[in-house]
């Protein structure tokens, strides 16, 4: 078994970043490793980019709204997969937290560092992602006043 956990901390309100993560529909738009999302109720089917390859995970997602995102493997590339978003307000900014726990297909042994720092890249990428459109969405949202 494998584990991956980062942390950033993101210049917004806990809503608006919980929100940008939770809006997986929209993923495509702005996360480059994203070709597709389809989601039916709390089913998320995700069409990953790794370099020339597409590759689907499809997840059951358990959405608590500013606290956290769950999302366990129903058919994907893993033997298993779990990951967790969390999202903690640290006044003017949040703290996003991601863990995931994950085991690589019997046929791959040789593949697990590789695997897990191509995660990782991936999940930096995500993260810068989401602040970017955090950012963008903060500059042009009407001045309060």
């Amino acid at each position: 078994m494998a584990t991956l956990g980062l942390t950033a901390r993101l210049p917004a309100p806990v809503d608006l970043v919980y929100q940008v993560v939770a809006d997986v529909e929209r993923y495509p738009s702005f996360l480059p490793d994203v070709a597709r999302v389809e989601r039916q109720g709390d089913l998320v089917s995700m069409t990953l980019r790794l370099g020339l390859l597409l590759v689907t995970l499809v997840t059951r997602a358990r959405f608590a709204p500013n606290q956290s995102i769950t999302l366990t493997q129903v058919r994907g590339p893993f033997r298993r997969f779990e990951a967790r978003w969390t999202f903690v307000s640290r006044g003017p900014q949040t703290e996003v937290a991601y863990h995931a726990e994950y085991e690589l297909p019997w046929w791959s042994p040789l593949m697990a560092v590789p695997a897990g720092l191509v995660m990782e890249m991936q999940t930096q990428r995500q993260i810068r992602a989401f602040e970017a459109r955090v950012r963008a969405l903060l500059d042009s949202a009407p001045a309060a006043g």
